[in-house]
């Protein structure tokens, strides 16, 4: 009887002294499934390409397919390479395609079409293969290889991609010689880009209804926040719902205070920061990707402040309207140190 219990003592001491090993993130806390999660995503993202279409017209459909059709192939080229270290994951090429075509600046305001420079359709197809190609190659199943992803796959690949034509590529034409830290030339630009062959005339109804400049994943705020909200609401427990929330408030915050001392309508100030397409799409279907976010609930509200800081601090001062993917990479740099913060300590005793 002794001995049996001995042997029992030995085992239980074995599991105490053994060594934790925690699998990189994503960490499944919820019911949902990461393929499931690859399929709702999927068929959310198609909404807001629907959307897209309406206020970019043909382009956008054309760059939605080449985009999926680049990544799905690549995907399916590198698993027959890779055989058992990358299995053929079809749906989540898929996404980070679609995700690279919603992503990627198309349009120009009808008031400067015929006197700024602008990236031809064909050039825009080409950019957005190119970086599906780098999104599902480097930094999806390459970077994977590293046990974890440090940076969002699709906004590190188009950083890199458009890195040499920078002023042309990653920002609509007529950004570069708008200046938004002033208030009279905020409303030159929302008069420029949203006003002039737009659905509406009213800068507020456009920013927020239906826009045909810019991102072509935020041509509609509402139906990103409404499609967004849908597919964390499903998959809660794997998404990240306070990293949009944070985010967006703080973003909000930011450009309210940022008004008022500037004696600015601050209404008007506040509804641009929001819903500028980078910042909307970017808050619900980039943002909260759950391999390159905070593990811990503090870490993620860290990470969704800084995120709105620099993405504020780029658009005013870096004159870059889609400001917000850079801060997202510099953001995603910083997770392994967040993911220290908030972890509760272990207590009792052996």
């Amino acid at each position: 009887m002794r001995a049996k219990n001995r042997k029992t003592y030995v085992s239980r001491s074995n599991m105490i002294n053994r060594e934790l090993v925690v699998e990189p993130s994503p960490h499944v806390t919820g019911g949902v499934t990461k393929d499931l999660l690859m399929k709702y995503t999927f068929v959310a993202l198609c909404v807001i390409a629907a959307t897209a279409i309406l206020a970019f017209g043909i382009t956008a459909l054309f760059m939605e397919i080449t985009a999926v059709v680049v990544a799905v192939i690549s995907d399916y080229l590198l698993s027959l390479i890779m055989k058992k270290k990358g299995p053929i994951n079809t749906y989540s090429a898929a996404v980070s395609g679609l995700i690279v075509a919603l992503s990627f600046s198309s349009g120009i305001p009808y008031s400067v079409q015929y006197s700024v420079p602008t990236m031809e359709p064909n050039i825009q197809y080409i950019a957005v293969a190119v970086i599906s190609a780098v999104t599902v190659i480097l930094f999806k199943r390459i970077q994977g290889l590293l046990g974890r992803k440090y940076v969002n796959p699709v906004a590190a690949a188009k950083l890199l991609v458009l890195a040499p034509i920078w002023s042309m590529a990653l920002m609509p034409q007529d950004h570069s010689i708008i200046d938004i830290s002033s208030f009279a030339s905020l409303q030159v630009a929302l008069q420029a880009c949203y006003s002039y062959n737009a659905p509406f005339k009213d800068p507020l109804l456009t920013l927020t209804v239906l826009k045909n400049h810019g991102w072509v994943g935020g041509a509609s705020s509402i139906a990103v926040i409404v499609v967004g909200t849908a597919l964390l609401l499903v998959s809660r427990g794997y998404l990240k719902l306070r990293i949009p929330l944070t985010f967006l408030a703080t973003t909000a915050i930011i450009s309210a205070s940022y008004g008022f001392i500037n004696g600015e309508d601050i209404i008007l100030r506040v509804a641009f920061h929001l819903f500028v397409g980078s910042v909307i799409f970017l808050a619900f279907f980039m943002a909260i990707d759950p391999a390159t976010t905070p593990l811990t609930g503090l870490g993620q509200i860290i990470f969704a402040i800084g995120l709105g800081i620099l993405t504020f601090a780029l658009q005013i001062w870096g004159h870059f309207f889609g400001g917000s993917i850079l801060a997202l990479v510099i953001m995603n740099l910083t997770v392994p140190l967040l993911d220290r913060v908030g972890i509760h300590k272990p207590f009792g005793r052996r």
